[in-house]
C-alpha cells in the first residue's frame, strides 16, 4: 500500500552550495586531489571551500584561500571529542599558521585519499584519529609551508634560507606577505618533500590555552548539526518502527495521517513506514495517527535475563570458543594457599547520544547528496549507492560535526543511512528529506552494547604473591558480521583488555564463550575495555585485600614488563601521596589500564559510608605519547569519568520479549552533575613517544576506582552492574 507524494511541490534549489570550489590558479594554494563535482544546495548555507582538481599536487589535507584562511580537511569525524581541533593543531604547527585563521571541514568520502591506514576504509574509531593523521598532517603542513617560502623567494628574488614564516606571515627583511597573498603563486610550485619541525620548535602543539576551534560556535548555538536547519523545501521523515524486533507489517491504513495538515506522504520501506511532513511535530502527530497491524509471529522473544542464563549455561558446560594459556595454571592452583573467585555481569547499554541519529539527503540530476555526522563514510556511501542504484562516485557525503556517537554512528551495516536512502527511493527523490529520530526511537532501535558475563579465579601462595589467573568471558562481540571472514577481530572485541593479557601473572588462562544473540549489537565506547577493565581492576583490588598487600604495590609487581603502565600508576599514587595515610574520613580506590596504545591510571578518594558516600576527588595520570592539545585531553578525561560513573552506577538497558524496556532518560538515567567528583585532577606524563588517543581510554576506570574504595569501606561486593552499594 502506498500513498503518492504531491508532485506539485518544488524541488530543491539548483544553486551552488557550501561546497563551492576555489580556483587554484586565481585565488588559492590547494594541497589536494579533490573531486571536481559541484555539490548543490542552499545558498543560505555558510560558504566553505573545496579544493580544485589539482593532479600535480599530492596531499588532500589543506587549502589556503586569498584571505589567508587555512582550511584543514579532516578525514575523521568530530562527535564532541575535539578531534577537529587536534587535527588542525598538527597541521597549523607545521605550517606556522595564524591560529585565528584556521578552520576545519569534514573531508569528502573518497578513497584512497582519506583511508584509515589500519582499517582500510574511511572511518573513525578506536581513539586512533590523532595517531592516524599525525604524520600525514605534519607532512602536509611542512610541504605547504615550503611552497609558500618558495613562492616568496621567487617573488622577492631572495634565497629561501633568508625567509621566515610565523603566525601566517612570510617575511624577508622589510618585506612581508600573509599566506593569502602568496597562495596562488605557492599553488603553482612543485610539491617538495619538506622535513617537519623538531619538537623543541613547537609553538602550538602541546600548549595549553590554545582554545577549541568550535568553542564559540557551540557556546553561541551556531554549531551546525544534522538535526539543525537544512535545504530549501526540506521535508522531515519519521519511521513507524515495529514494537518488537522482527515484527512485520501485516496491514496499515494511513488515511487519517494523510488528512492532517502538512503531511506529504506515507511510504512503506523495508520493516517500517515512513511519514513525510513539512515539520517534525507534524510528522510525529501523523505517525501517531497511523493504523498499523503488526505480524509478530516471527518476532524475537529474547530477554536480557534469558540471554544471561544462556551464557551462564554455556560457561558451565560447553567448551569455550577460544582459549589461551601460559605456564601451568593447574599446578599453581593445586599449590595455592588461597584461591579467590568472582563473577560479574554487565547489562546492555544504549549509546544515547545527545543528538539522536539524524541525516538528510536529496537526489538531483541522478546524483545523491547526503549530510550528517558520518562516522564511517566509506560504508555509508556504499550503502546509499546500493539502495539507490547509483555508482558510489555519484553519492556525495558532507560530513558535519555530530552531537555524540559513542560508536553508534559506526554501524557496520549503516542502518541509519540505509533508512534514509530507502525513504529517498520510496519518495522518488521528490523532496530533500531529513530523517529524524526521537529519543524514544533511538532508545528502541535495538543497537546496544551487548551483555557480558565474567568469571575470574586467582591463586595466591603462602606469602600472598599472585601465582595464576583464570579469566573467563561470556558474551557476543560487536563485529558479528566478521565471524566468518575475520573471526579474530570479532573475538578481540569481546576479550580486549582482560586480566590475563594486561597483568604478568606467572601462569594463567583466558577463555571465551559466545551464545547466539538475535538482537543486533553495536560498537560502544571502549569496545571490550568498558567491561574488562572494571572487571579485572575490582578483582585485583580483592586480591590485594586477601593478600593483605598494598593494592598499588600488588599491581606494580604484575607490571614489571610494562614500564609505561607502571609509570602512570606511580604518578597517580604520587598525586595523592599514596604512601602516607589517607586524610581522615577518606578511603581510596585505584584502577589502571592499557587501552588504545594509551596508559592510564586513576585513584578515587571517597568519603562517607556505603549508604551515603561522596566522591571527593579522582586523580588521573595518563601517558598518551605527545599530547597535542593538553586542554582537550583533560576535557576528554573529565567527560570520560562521567561516562564511566554513569555506566557503573546508573545506566542499564533491559530487553524483554524482543523489545527495549527503557524509552528515554526518565528510565535510562545517565550520570548527573550532583554525583560528580568534587575535584578532578589530571597529570599528563611528558613523553617522547608519538601521540595516541584518549577518547576511549579516559572512559574506562573511574567506576572501578570508586567501587574499590567502597568495598574497602565495607560495601557489599559488586556482582552485577549497575552497582548499588546498598
Amino acid at each position: 500500500m502506498r500513498h503518492e507524494p504531491d508532485t506539485s511541490l518544488p524541488r530543491a534549489s539548483g544553486g551552488l552550495d557550501r561546497r563551492r570550489f576555489v580556483s587554484l590558479s586565481a585565488t588559492a594554494l590547494v594541497l589536494g586531489i579533490m573531486a571536481p563535482k559541484l555539490a548543490r544546495g542552499a545558498a543560505t548555507d555558510t560558504p566553505t571551500r573545496r579544493a580544485a582538481d589539482a593532479p600535480h599536487l599530492a596531499s588532500p589535507f589543506l587549502s589556503i584561500d586569498a584571505q589567508g584562511t587555512v582550511t584543514v580537511f579532516a578525514k575523521h569525524l568530530d562527535m564532541g571529542q575535539g578531534i577537529w581541533t587536534g587535527l588542525a593543531t598538527i597541521l597549523a604547527e607545521e605550517l606556522d599558521a595564524n591560529w585565528e585563521q584556521v578552520r576545519v571541514e569534514g573531508a569528502p568520502a573518497r578513497l584512497p585519499d582519506y583511508v584509515h591506514l589500519d582499517y582500510g576504509a574511511q572511518t573513525t574509531g578506536g581513539s586512533t584519529s590523532i595517531a592516524q593523521s599525525w604524520l600525514q598532517l605534519r607532512e602536509a603542513g611542512a610541504n605547504a609551508r615550503a611552497m609558500l617560502v618558495a613562492a616568496a623567494a621567487a617573488r622577492w628574488q631572495v634565497p629561501a634560507a633568508d625567509i621566515t614564516v610565523a603566525q601566517g606571515v612570510v617575511r624577508s627583511g622589510e618585506r612581508s606577505a600573509h599566506f593569502g597573498e602568496l597562495a596562488a603563486e605557492a599553488g603553482a610550485q612543485d610539491v617538495p618533500e619538506a622535513s617537519p619541525k623538531p619538537r623543541d620548535a613547537y609553538s602550538l602543539v602541546g600548549q595549553r590555552g590554545l582554545g577549541a576551534l568550535d568553542a564559540r560556535a557551540k557556546s553561541t548555538g551556531r554549531q551546525l548539526y544534522a538535526i539543525d536547519g537544512g535545504w530549501p523545501g526540506l521535508k522531515v521523515a519519521l519511521l513507524a518502527r515495529p514494537p518488537r524486533l522482527g515484527a512485520r507489517i501485516a496491514r496499515f491504513d494511513a488515511s487519517a495521517a494523510m488528512a492532517m495538515a502538512g503531511v506529504r506522504a506515507v511510504v512503506e520501506i523495508p520493516g517500517s513506514l515512513a511519514v513525510v511532513a513539512d515539520g517534525t511535530w507534524q510528522a510525529m502527530k501523523a505517525r501517531d495517527a497511523l493504523d498499523i497491524t503488526w505480524d509478530e509471529s516471527a518476532a524475537s522473544t529474547t530477554s536480557s535475563q534469558g540471554y544471561l542464563d544462556t551464557l551462564s549455561e554455556a560457561m558451565d558446560s560447553a567448551e569455550p570458543e577460544f582459549s589461551e594459556e601460559r605456564g601451568d595454571s593447574a599446578a599453581a592452583f593445586a599449590k595455592a594457599a588461597q584461591v579467590l573467585e568472582a563473577e560479574f555481569t554487565f547489562p546492555s547499554l544504549a549509546h544515547a547520544p545527545m543528538e539522536p541519529l539524524t541525516s538528510m539527503g536529496r537526489i538531483e540530476d541522478g546524483e545523491c547528496y547526503l549530510r550528517a555526522g558520518f562516522q564511517s563514510q566509506t560504508i555509508n556511501q556504499q550503502a546509499a549507492a546500493e539502495i539507490l542504484g547509483l555508482p558510489t562516485e555519484k553519492v556525495h557525503l558532507e560530513t558535519i560535526a555530530a552531537g555524540g556517537s559513542f560508536g553508534r554512528r559506526a554501524a557496520a551495516d549503516s542502518d541509519w543511512i540505509r533508512e534514509l536512502a530507502q525513504v529517498l527511493k520510496a519518495t522518488q527523490g521528490h523532496w530533500p528529506i531529513k530523517l529524524m529520530r526521537t529519543r524514544e526511537d533511538e532508545m528502541a532501535a535495538m543497537r546496544y552494547r551487548p551483555q557480558a558475563l565474567h568469571r575470574l579465579r586467582a591463586a595466591l601462595d603462602a606469602t600472598g604473591r599472585p601465582t595464576a589467573i583464570e579469566h573467563g568471558i561470556g558474551g557476543e562481540g560487536v563485529f558479528p558480521h566478521l565471524l566468518k571472514i575475520a573471526p579474530e577481530v570479532h573475538r578481540f572485541s569481546v576479550i580486549l583488555g582482560n586480566a590475563f593479557a594486561q597483568y604478568d601473572f606467572p601462569a594463567g588462562r583466558l577463555d571465551w564463550w559466545r551464545a547466539d544473540l538475535d538482537i543486533p549489537v553495536e560498537t560502544y565506547r571502549g569496545i571490550a575495555n568498558n567491561h574488562t577493565a572494571p572487571t579485572k581492576e575490582i578483582f585485583l583490588e580483592r586480591l590485594a585485600r586477601a593478600a593483605k598487600t598494598d593494592p598499588v604495590a600488588l599491581r606494580l609487581g604484575l607490571l614489571a614488563e610494562r614500564p609505561r603502565t607502571a609509570a602512570v600508576l606511580r604518578r597517580a599514587a604520587a598525586m595523592v601521596d599514596w604512601d602516607s595515610p589517607a586524610p581522615e574520613g577518606i578511603t581510596r580506590g585505584v584502577a589502571v589500564q592499557f587501552a588504545d596504545e594509551t596508559h592510564i591510571a586513576q585513584i578515587a578518594e571517597v568519603s562517607g559510608t556505603p549508604e551515603d558516600y561522596r566522591i571527593e576527588r579522582i586523580v588521573c595520570a595518563v601517558d598518551l605519547g605527545l599530547a597535542i592539545n593538553p586542554d582537550i585531553v583533560r576535557a576528554q578525561i573529565e567527560g570520560g569519568i562521567a561516562f564511566a560513573l554513569s555506566n557503573t552506577f546508573v545506566s542499564e538497558l533491559t530487553i524483554e520479549n524482543g523489545a527495549a524496556v527503557q524509552s528515554n532518560f526518565h528510565d535510562y538515567p545517565i550520570q548527573g552533575m550532583y554525583d560528580m567528583p568534587r575535584r578532578i585532577e589530571v597529570a599528563i606524563v611528558d613523553s617522547q613517544e608519538p601521540p595516541t588517543g584518549i577518547g576511549e581510554p579516559g572512559s574506562l576506570l573511574a567506576g572501578a576506582a570508586v567501587i574499590n574504595a567502597l568495598e574497602r569501606m565495607g560495601a557489599k561486593p559488586v556482582t552485577s552492574f549497575p552497582y548499588r552499594p546498598v
